[in-house]
């Protein structure tokens, strides 16, 4: 027996609905993390994918172009978080010409797609792109 009475259990509950209305408050206000210290911009958009071209750092950058394929399940802003930690910056300094898959945020109505959806429709255009883009018959991939 744990003994609370009814009247401290109902307590605990009505303490607990309340700190969870508060945080759910909290959340919505939150809004889109601001990340992001390299300038960049959107090459291709198709559904919820972006595909995002990085600002080079130097004056001639490799001919062959990086594509970074980010996971699914994180957020590409980590890759670009501050100067000082940004694997972008870094790759950007090193002469990469890079790009960077976004896939947003998934929903309800891509529960249809699959891995070969992912695979072989968005990576293979964005592939296609950087291909046309460079008149390369190959890129860097990195994911």
């Amino acid at each position: 027996m744990i003994g609370l009475t009814s009247e401290q259990i109902a307590a605990e509950i009505e303490a607990f609905r309340v700190r969870l209305a508060q945080g759910s408050q909290v959340l919505t206000g939150l809004g889109e993390i601001e990340a992001g210290v390299s300038a960049r911009e959107v090459i291709y958009q198709e559904d919820k994918l972006t595909l995002y071209r990085y600002q080079s750092r130097v004056q001639n950058p490799h001919r062959i172009p990086l594509l970074i394929v980010y996971a699914l399940v994180n957020r590409p802003y980590m890759m670009d978080l501050q100067e000082d930690r940004s694997m972008i910056r870094g790759l950007l300094d090193a002469g990469l010409d890079v790009y960077l898959i976004d896939w947003g945020y998934p929903d309800a109505g891509d529960r249809g797609l699959n891995l070969a959806d992912y695979i072989h429709r968005y990576i293979n255009h964005c592939v296609d792109i950087l291909r046309e883009r460079h008149e390369s018959d190959s890129i860097n991939l990195l994911g």
